[in-house]
């Protein structure tokens, strides 16, 4: 008798546990919101789609990415879409670990120069407008220069702006008090618009470089939640692709999303960022970027410096996107 009362106990609890884990929610922690690069989750969200595969997700926008950071230091996201780097700090100074499963895009910018610089070569000896020193824009400023060859140390001379100011740098490009800069996909429209691209020749863009930073849109999972609730995170990344392929065919649902990713967007603006996004930055699938990853450690480095130690590669799960295609769950 006594057996059997533990043997309907244990089976109690295990359905009680199965149970609980089908209803828990999913927490998923994002920043920064409305990132154009973060399209597909935001159409997912709206649309009800994670719903549907049966997910309860409990979102939360921390607001900064210090904030960021520290929630994830404390365990607080079963999935952080942010920038790469941002989780790996976390995990450098003492954050639970993740796994990085997928990435939809980034801030898409290009390499502007005079019009007179033809090549990366004869940037040397010119004064290149940077962000101020260690932020994201004087990071990506420094490793731009270094994949065109040139040395940002010793070959030029770097003025910083102030990080929110990228107007003033485009000014100061205009007014020719620098000969070089990293621009916006904003900025490069107003360039566009008023007739002053031609005043410049683009070197490069942050694509050819394989510089996929910013717009926090890798996808990282708390290993403990990929290792028990593995399905799920399937099913969110599964989301994903449906969100893809929702911004591609619901183009008026779409821009309504872009508007909310700038301040004083009009219309044509948000007509050419929709355009460049999904044609050149957002992927028809999630798959993971390496690089990405890769640059996501070199960036946490100069942050905390026990991420120098830390291998992109034993970082990621690359395979988790594919089985998804395999399953026909990613072929919107």
């Amino acid at each position: 008798m006594r057996q059997r009362i533990l043997i309907a106990f244990a089976l109690l609890s295990w359905l009680s546990g199965t149970a609980a884990a089908e209803t828990d929610s999913v927490r998923v922690l994002y920043y920064p919101p409305w990132n154009i690069s973060k399209l597909p989750m935001y159409l997912a969200r709206d649309a009800g789609i994670f719903e549907r595969a049966g997910l309860k997700i409990a979102w939360t926008d921390p607001g900064s990415n210090d904030k960021s950071v520290a929630a994830l230091k404390t365990g607080a996201a079963d999935i952080a879409v942010v920038s790469s780097n941002q989780a790996i700090v976390s995990m450098a100074t003492g954050g639970a670990p993740m796994t990085f499963i997928g990435n939809t895009g980034y801030n898409y910018s290009v390499f502007l120069a005079a019009a007179s610089i033809r090549s990366a070569a004869e940037l040397k000896g010119r004064k290149i407008g940077t962000g101020e020193p260690g932020s994201t824009p004087d990071q990506l400023t420094r490793l731009a220069l270094r994949r065109l060859g040139v040395d940002p140390e010793k070959d030029v001379t770097l003025v910083p702006f102030d990080e929110g100011r990228n107007s003033d740098r485009v000014k100061s490009l205009l007014a020719g008090d620098i000969a070089a800069m990293i621009v916006t996909a904003e900025a490069l429209f107003d360039l566009e618009k008023s007739g002053q691209i031609g005043r410049f020749n683009k070197l490069t863009d942050n694509r050819q470089l394989k510089i996929y930073a910013g717009g926090g849109a890798d996808y990282a999972v708390a290993n403990s939640f990929l290792k028990a609730r593995r399905e799920e995170a399937k099913k969110f990344m599964a989301g994903i692709c449906e969100g893809i392929a929702r911004a591609r065919k619901d183009k008026a649902k779409a821009l309504e999303f872009v508007a909310r990713s700038g301040r004083g967007l009009d219309l044509p603006k948000i007509e050419y960022l929709y355009q460049l996004y999904i044609t050149e930055v957002i992927p028809a699938r999630p798959h993971l970027k390496i690089e990405g990853i890769e640059l996501g450690v070199q960036m946490a480095g100069s942050m905390a410096p026990a991420a120098r130690a830390l291998k992109a590669q034993e970082l990621v799960d690359a395979a988790l996107v594919p089985e998804l295609e395999r399953e026909g769950r990613c072929n919107f």
